[in-house]
C-alpha cells in the first residue's frame, strides 16, 4: 500500500508538471518579482480535504533577482470523537470520547535559481511537532514530541505570474519522544519512549503556490 501511494504521488506529480510545462510554453509570462509566497501542501488535501502544512515565504531579492527565500511553516488539526448510545431513542448515554490535537511549526531557508518559467531550489527546514491524544475510556493520554531537520531540493513550475506548482524531495531527520499515561489494563502506568529516525520523503512537500 505504501509503494502504491508513492507510485500514485509520483504519477500525479509527473502529470501536473507535464501539463504545467506545456502550459507555460504557450503563455507570454513576464518576470515580475514577487516579494511573498504562500505554499499549500497538497498531500493531505487529496486524502482528507485539509492541507497538512502551509508555508509562508519571504523572498530575498538581490540585483532585481530572487536569490532565495525564508520559509515559515505551520500545521494544525483537531479531532473530537464522541460516542453515545440510547435504549429508548430519547436518553443518550456517553460511552466514549476521544480528542486529538496536532500542531507543527518550522523555519527554514531555500536558495533559488530560475530558468525561464522553472525554478530550481534547495535548502533546509528546522521544525517541531506536538500531538496529544486523550481517551476518557481508560483513562489514557498520549503525548508525542518531535524535532526534525530536513535538507530538501525542489523544482517549481510557474503557471502564471502568480501561480505555481512545486515538488520537493527531503531527507528528514527526527528526534522524537513520547509519554503515555494509563492504559486499558493498567490505569496507573506511566511510559516514556525516545527514538531517532531518518528517511527520504517523496514528496517532502507537494505544493500549490501563490505569489504576491
Amino acid at each position: 500500500m505504501k509503494f502504491r501511494k508513492i507510485n500514485l504521488t509520483v504519477g500525479l506529480v509527473l502529470c501536473l508538471f507535464y501539463w504545467g510545462t506545456n502550459y507555460v510554453k504557450a503563455q507570454n509570462l513576464n518576470r515580475d518579482i514577487k516579494r511573498y509566497e504562500i505554499a499549500v501542501d497538497l498531500k493531505n488535501l487529496f486524502s482528507s480535504g485539509t492541507p497538512e502544512n502551509v508555508i509562508f515565504k519571504i523572498n530575498r531579492i538581490k540585483e532585481k533577482q530572487v536569490v532565495g527565500a525564508y520559509r515559515f511553516g505551520l500545521g494544525a488539526s483537531y479531532n473530537n470523537d464522541i460516542y453515545k448510545i440510547t435504549q429508548d431513542d430519547k436518553n443518550y448515554e456517553l460511552t466514549g470520547k476521544q480528542t486529538k490535537t496536532d500542531f507543527s511549526l518550522s523555519i527554514g531557508y531555500e536558495y533559488q535559481k530560475r530558468l525561464n518559467q522553472v525554478m530550481l531550489y534547495y535548502g533546509a527546514d528546522l521544525g517541531g511537532f506536538y500531538s496529544v491524544h486523550d481517551d476518557i475510556d481508560f483513562p489514557n493520554v498520549n503525548e508525542h514530541y518531535n524535532l526534525f531537520l530536513a535538507p530538501f531540493a525542489g523544482v517549481k513550475v510557474f503557471l502564471t505570474n502568480n501561480l505555481a506548482l512545486a515538488f520537493e524531495a527531503g531527507f528528514r531527520n527526527f528526534a522524537r519522544w513520547s509519554k503515555t499515561e494509563g492504559s486499558e489494563c493498567c490505569p496507573d502506568n506511566r511510559q516514556y519512549n525516545h527514538s531517532y529516525q531518518y528517511h527520504l520523503e517523496l514528496p517532502y512537500n507537494l505544493t500549490f503556490n501563490f505569489n504576491f
